[in-house]
């Protein structure tokens, strides 16, 4: 049995046992940093096509592990002024539905970094490679965005990430879309129903 193959096994094995839908969606963003050695993972929803939610934040070097509602990152506005904020790269995978890769942050003038810059400056972390993949649903509606961050080799130094670490992410976004599904209905569901109520 293949690495990938046995953590997508072990994924799917504590997707079944864990109930609790939030917890689910750590657990995907887990897999992702498992299955490309990363050190750090994000996970995003996207709420009534305008906002990027921040669901999941994790990072082992500095030992981050925060679930929605306890994050404090603001959302990220996927249009401002009715102009789309393509300089973010999480935006940019969103609005292009396609998995984006960055080698350095630092040597990047594609995208706007600074918010990851001044949490590097704060927390002394440097980010180095960004690989970013869109969710989609069944429907192929994109529903949300995996942020994975500093690849690592066998070694454990920073490497950048690859086409096959893009292709494994992908593959495993399609394989638990059904959990992450079910999070964002639940969500809007939620939304929709306390709307209802005021």
């Amino acid at each position: 049995m293949s690495g990938s193959t046995r953590i997508f096994n072990e994924i799917s094995t504590k997707l079944s046992r864990e109930k609790d839908l939030q917890s689910q969606l750590a657990i995907v963003v887990e897999g992702a940093m498992d299955l490309t050695h990363a050190d750090a993972g994000t996970l995003y929803s996207i709420f009534e096509d305008q906002q990027l939610i921040f669901e999941v934040v994790l990072n082992r070097k500095l030992d981050i592990n925060k679930k929605a509602p306890d994050i404090d990152f603001p959302s990220i506005s996927i249009y401002k002024n009715g102009v789309a904020n393509a300089s973010m790269v999480v935006v940019n995978s969103a609005l292009l539905e396609q998995s984006i890769l960055i080698d350095d942050i630092y040597h990047e003038n594609s995208y706007n970094f600074s918010g990851t810059r001044a949490f590097d400056e704060q927390t002394g972390y440097r980010t180095h490679s960004v690989l970013t993949v869109p969710i989609f649903d069944f429907e192929k509606k994109i529903i949300g965005v995996i942020q994975l961050i500093n690849a690592q080799d066998k070694d454990g130094q920073i490497r950048v990430f690859d086409d096959n670490d893009k292709d494994l992410v992908n593959l495993f976004v399609m394989q638990t879309a059904f959990t992450l599904s079910s999070k964002i209905l639940i969500d809007k569901q939620k939304v929709l129903f306390n709307s209802i109520k005021k």
